[in-house]
């Protein structure tokens, strides 16, 4: 495969100046993963908007968590959004650094349009406890949220969860998105790539190549 690594730039989303609209899937990417990139095709099928891949620089329930350099994680998002059309990516909230708030990024894109219509992929897990992210009633109703489903369980136990949420939060905004089941984490690529395990098939092939020719989380205790 054609190395990619020259083009610096990439499909870097020009967040001052891009003012339509965006779906943001975001996350320590530490790596990307298949499962991630499903999320994002299975929103882009559904709405046809940009999706920005924006990894955060930390967030405020993973503090403790060991990251891999942010200069890594974002090239992994860059390569991902290189192979996929309609894939963007973002260096916004590890440029502003510190701990990473939502609803900090929701701000300021709106700042920049407040027409903008802005979407937030997540997967089912984190409607259990979105309600309590910061400033969650302002974010719930400054954003659209797309949460991902896997069958019919995980859709009936959403559906439910939004029902509740709409009553505490009336002008929510919150949407299933149907994807194909991917059985990987990033905890599991970390572990196999730590005792030299493949990666094959859970990532694409080029972040694959990537984690191996930069020797990523070899000896790392996951």
């Amino acid at each position: 495969m054609k190395s990619l690594d020259n083009d610096i730039s990439g499909k870097l989303y020009d967040y001052k100046n891009e003012k339509g609209d965006i779906a943001i899937l975001g996350g320590t990417f530490n790596p990307i993963h298949n499962g991630h990139l499903a999320m994002a095709e299975a929103a882009y099928s559904e709405y046809k908007v940009p999706v920005v891949l924006m990894p955060n620089k930390s967030t405020y329930y993973k503090q403790n968590d060991s990251l891999t350099d942010d200069t890594e994680r974002l090239e992994m998002v860059r390569l991902a959004s290189l192979e996929r059309e309609f894939l963007m990516y973002s260096d916004m909230e590890i440029i502003r650094g510190g701990v990473t708030h939502t609803v900090d990024t929701i701000r300021y894109l709106k700042s920049v349009n407040p027409d903008r219509r802005v979407y937030f992929i997540i997967g089912g897990d984190s409607l259990e406890w979105i309600d309590r992210w910061v400033e969650a009633e302002e974010l719930l109703s400054s954003m659209t949220v797309l949460s991902a489903v896997r069958g019919e369980t995980d859709k009936e136990r959403s559906n439910a969860l939004i029902r509740e949420l709409k009553i505490k939060i009336h002008s929510s905004d919150i949407r299933l998105i149907d994807m194909k089941a991917v059985d990987v984490s990033s905890t599991d690529i970390r572990r196999r790539a730590a005792q030299g395990e493949s990666i094959k098939g859970l990532v694409p092939e080029i972040i694959e190549e990537y984690i191996i020719r930069k020797n990523l989380y070899r000896g790392v205790n996951v």
